[in-house]
């Protein structure tokens, strides 16, 4: 059943408030839940999918996160391209907000469970915080001020109670185990990893960086746009795990153009300007990026 929402005056969010972002974390998520089997499918201009899902929690985040006049500014995936140059030349020097409202759509729009919803927090272009929400796992994973808090959700959607978030640190693994890596779709169709350890292609960068972070995943290899690395980057960040690019440059959560490719007449907008590489070691990653081949971004 659709969720109705009473509308009531939106606040402006100008800062990180852990609190009410986890709040509208587990609201995106009811949301998106309430759509989960019948979500409404269209394509976009770019061949790509979106859902009535998608549309719906953009709109509700807007409401607090698209305040150009009070200097605060959406970067949303579905919304993008309803600004101009000159707004996202402006939210770049002021406080952005980077939402993903499901990433892994098409995993949401065929019913498989590796999808999320992303909130990020930038100030004048460096990513400060990020959180994302898993629904169908009830994995919560939330930066504040250098920390990153964990929880997994319980019970059905109306009863989420985020009451047990708890600071996370990764386990202490062997660099050297044999384990799983997470490659995005542009890997997965255009790459080759030569490792010995299995790969999977599940659709959602927020659903790798989770479990990455977890220790379920060794790596995470991918090629994606600002809003889907967004969140996860200040988990990776606060964490200090390791973030190259395929040429060996450290990649930072500051949003730059040797980062992202950031003009607006760019047909890759908004994207990683090169294959990029996480792991928790430097080691590692420098050697899931000596075991792949990979096309070269231009």
């Amino acid at each position: 059943m659709r969720r109705e929402r009473a509308i009531v005056r939106p606040m402006i969010m100008n800062t990180w408030q852990r609190d009410t972002v986890v709040r509208l974390l587990l609201d995106a998520g009811r949301t998106a839940l309430s759509y989960f089997g019948d979500p409404g499918i269209s394509i976009k201009a770019d061949k790509s999918i979106v859902t009535e899902a998608d549309k719906a929690i953009e709109r509700d985040l807007a409401r607090s996160f698209d305040h150009p006049e009070d200097g605060v500014y959406l970067l949303g995936e579905e919304t993008f391209e309803t600004h101009s140059a000159d707004y996202f030349d402006r939210a770049l020097k002021h406080t952005t907000w980077i939402v993903d409202p499901i990433d892994g759509t098409s995993s949401f729009a065929f019913g498989l469970p590796t999808w999320g919803v992303s909130i990020a927090y930038s100030e004048q272009g460096t990513i400060r915080e990020g959180g994302i929400l898993l629904p169908v796992s009830g994995d919560l994973m939330i930066t504040d001020n250098g920390t990153v808090f964990y929880t997994r959700l319980s019970g059905a959607p109306e009863q989420w109670n985020a009451s047990g978030l708890k600071p996370y640190l990764p386990p202490k693994l062997d660099p050297k185990r044999i384990g799983l890596v997470s490659i995005s779709q542009e890997v997965a169709k255009q790459g080759y990893y030569h490792g010995p350890q299995s790969v999977q292609s599940n659709g959602s960068c927020v659903y790798s960086a989770v479990y990455l972070v977890l220790g379920s995943f060794i790596g995470y290899i991918a090629n994606v746009k600002l809003w889907d690395i967004a969140a996860a980057m200040a988990f990776f960040d606060a964490l200090r795990f390791s973030m190259k690019f395929a040429d060996g440059r450290t990649v930072g959560p500051h949003i730059i153009a040797d980062h992202y490719f950031l003009s607006s007449t760019h047909t890759r907008r908004w994207r990683m300007t090169d294959q990029f590489y996480i792991a928790d070691s430097e080691p590692l990653c420098d050697y899931l990026i000596s075991r792949t081949e990979l096309p070269r971004t231009t």
